[in-house]
């Protein structure tokens, strides 16, 4: 029996061995198919499948400008004929006289808009058109501004007038009648701005126009899209060199450049700076640690917004800048900036009694801001108080309410581009969501600080589109007073032109088709390439969709190197941009336009990495050959030493070279990865069959003694 006990024991483990020998091997097999599997995954990221989704790429229709210029000569019972055969039949244009004697940044630009008026209708009927003072106006058909303080009127409204006798535009401000004429050229001639170097004039022979009589009041009042290419140009030395005739203007972004604004944001340490006060009045400054600072690592500190003296030097300064400035009607005290998570406002007793009572640190800094401008309304009451709600400060108080001579600038830190903040589908969307319906509820005037850039990277494929007109929708029905979009500040953002367009446009009017306006913009900007680029923005707006990633204001392109940015998707989206040159080949302003929308692409390939090592040479020295064309020479926020792009180059040149290295050392890697996870499960399994066997042992050994 006791022979009969071994013999099974030793089968047994025999039997087992064999199989641990079998099962040894499989695991190393396993182990390797694993690292391989992180392998690829890491060089070629993952590849995007299936029809793409319905979005503005995937819709895409090219405009069609003979049926356009057909509707314009289309004669009708409520229609007045404006132009015939190539004549106007309004040939002047009466402005009054005293806009272009003055010098103010309103008259400005509506000189600008009449000289441009009239170019682009003597480019549009082929009729000389002639700019006539009010004064030596003598009677007949044209085309008339009139200045009337005493409408009631938001600031660019206007009243519209078509008849058979006259077009007559009236207004409260020269910058409204400025409005008037570049909405005109738009909305009833199907002009189009689509670029600081390019607008489109539809030609049109015979125009009627409809017969009409209406107010028209922007959607938005106050209206920013903050990227070079709506810019304010300037001269080398800062200044100003023109209004009228800039972007912006045309857009009517009657924000841009902070107007109205005698400063801007962050002016805290502007009114009470560190190296003035500090070292006599450590006290000025916020609380925090337990020690009085003006800075608090890596971002600043901020003031202590109980404090009597801050106030009372505050006002002082504020009040005397307003008696200085009686054409500026907004002053922001505002928080220092910070980040994410990052910086705190003052934990001083006072302060932070308020804060705990309110719920939120904007407590503190509110009761500041609301004396403030009961304070000043006595004196300016048609001047305001501007605040941030940032990051810490970005959530309401839950008993105090904004006076309504404040101005609340809810910042959506960090955002999502990739959602819509009406209907949320991430973290960061829902977050931005119920700080605007939260601050809709509480103040009358809201400035929503929307973040529509990738700060680390500006040429990065960054679609933002599908979800303006939600979000737009969402912030009027949420009582905003006004919206800054911030894009790009230096040239070369993604999609720049046509993202900054389509922004104006609903700020203005919340009711544009924006599918019609996107067909539009793409049919006159990028020609025969127009089905491609949209095929692209489709295609890419689908494989963010499908992915579910959020469009984040700090990432890099290797955050999405599986999703939208994979490797395969980028190979695709280059594919379909080998057709859009293809189809301008030979029209070097059109291939241009094409390739300043492929650089993105290229960036991407380029900054990527992957095994394609000839693909990202050549992405890398096409991407350099574009910024160099257009004077493209920053990458992200804030750098602008110079050297960005040279830096880029050389990093990425010296990756690529290194590529083969680098491989060879990933498959090393892998292998001893393999290696270490099969001795692990060896070690593991040896251990516990071992164990097995020697209780099997113990058990035979016990039962022969028994049976004995």
């Amino acid at each position: 029996m006791l022979y009969l006990w071994k013999r099974r024991s030793e089968n047994v483990f025999r039997t087992q061995r064999g199989g641990y020998e079998q099962k040894k091997a499989a695991a190393a097999v396993i182990a390797a198919v694993l690292s391989v599997a992180v392998l690829c995954g890491i060089l070629a990221g993952c590849t995007t499948g299936g029809d793409p989704a319905d979005n503005l790429g995937t819709n895409f229709t090219p405009y069609d400008e003979e049926l356009f210029v057909a509707q314009m000569a289309e004669k009708g019972e409520n229609k007045t004929a404006f132009a015939v055969n190539g004549v106007c039949l309004y040939p002047e244009i009466v402005y009054p006289g005293r806009l272009f004697e003055e010098n103010s940044r309103g008259a400005l630009e509506f000189k600008g808009a009449m000289e441009y008026l009239r170019d682009a209708l003597t480019d549009i009927t082929g009729t000389q058109m002639a700019l006539t003072e009010s004064a030596s106006y003598t009677g007949g058909k044209a085309i008339v501004f009139t200045l009337n303080e005493s409408l009631s009127l938001s600031r660019d409204g206007y009243l519209l007038e078509i008849s058979d006798d006259k077009i007559a535009f009236t207004a409260t401000t020269a910058e409204a009648l400025a409005s008037a004429a570049y909405a005109f050229l738009e909305e009833e001639l199907g002009c189009m701005f689509a670029a600081s170097d390019y607008d489109y004039i539809p030609p049109l022979k015979d125009i009627y126009l409809e017969k009409q009589t209406r107010t028209v009041e922007p959607s938005v009042e106050w209206r920013y899209v903050y990227n070079y290419e709506s810019f304010i140009p300037v001269s080398e030395d800062g200044e100003r060199t023109e209004y009228g005739s800039a972007r912006y203007s045309k857009l009517r972004l009657n924000g841009t450049g902070n107007n109205d604004w005698y400063r801007w944001v962050h002016t805290a340490f502007t009114y009470i700076s560190p190296e003035e006060y500090y070292d006599e009045h450590p006290e000025y400054f916020s609380l925090c640690n337990g020690r009085r600072v003006y800075e608090q690592g890596p971002v600043s500190g901020q003031l202590c917004w109980s404090n009597e003296d801050v106030y009372r030097i505050i006002y002082d300064k504020v009040t005397a800048e307003m008696r200085a400035n009686p054409d500026t009607h907004i002053w922001s005290i505002s928080q220092m900036d910070t980040w994410i998570n990052r910086g705190v406002g003052c934990e001083c007793d006072e302060c932070k009694a308020i804060d705990e009572s309110e719920g939120s640190q904007m407590g503190s800094l509110l009761t500041f801001i609301n004396r403030l401008a009961e304070d000043i309304e006595k004196e300016f009451p048609d001047n305001y108080i501007a605040t941030l709600a940032y990051n810490y400060t970005a959530e309401p108080p839950a008993n105090l309410r904004p006076r309504d001579n404040v101005i609340i600038q809810l910042c959506l830190m960090p955002g999502d581009s990739a959602s819509s903040y009406a209907d949320p589908k991430s973290g960061a969307a829902q977050d931005a969501h119920d700080l605007v319906a939260a601050w809709g509820k509480v103040a009358k005037h809201v400035v929503i600080w929307d973040y529509n850039i990738d700060f680390h990277n500006y040429m990065m494929p960054y679609p933002i589109l599908d979800y303006l007109e939600e979000n737009n929708d969402f912030y009027i029905e949420n009582n905003v007073y006004g919206m800054f979009h911030q894009m790009d500040a230096d040239k070369g953002g993604d999609f720049a032109e046509l993202n900054s367009y389509i922004f104006a446009q609903l700020m203005w009017n919340k009711d544009i088709d924006v599918q019609a306006t996107f067909n539009k913009f793409l049919t006159v900007y990028y020609g025969a390439a127009a089905p491609y680029i949209a095929e692209y923005y489709g295609l890419l707006s689908s494989n963010v969709e499908k992915s579910g990633v959020e469009l984040y204001l700090y990432a890099s392109p290797l955050r999405y190197s599986t999703s939208y940015l994979s490797p395969a998707a980028l190979d695709d989206y280059l594919e379909i941009f080998e057709k859009a040159e293809r189809a301008v080949d030979g029209d070097e302003t059109l291939l241009n336009r094409v390739h300043m929308a492929e650089k993105s692409v290229l960036f991407a390939k380029a900054a990527q990495f992957s095994p394609d090592m000839g693909g990202r040479r050549d992405a890398l020295e096409k991407f350099m050959d574009i910024c160099e064309a257009n004077g493209i020479t920053s990458l992200m926020e804030g750098e602008g030493n110079g050297d960005e792009m040279a830096n880029f180059y050389n990093a990425k040149k010296a990756e690529i070279t290194a590529m083969p290295a680098i491989i060879i050392a990933m498959i090393l890697g892998a292998a001893l990865f393999a290696a270490a996870i099969t001795a692990i499960i060896i070690s593991i399994y040896c251990k516990v069959k071992y164990g097995t066997f020697l209780i099997w042992k113990v058990v035979a050994k016990k039962r022969a003694a028994n049976a004995a």
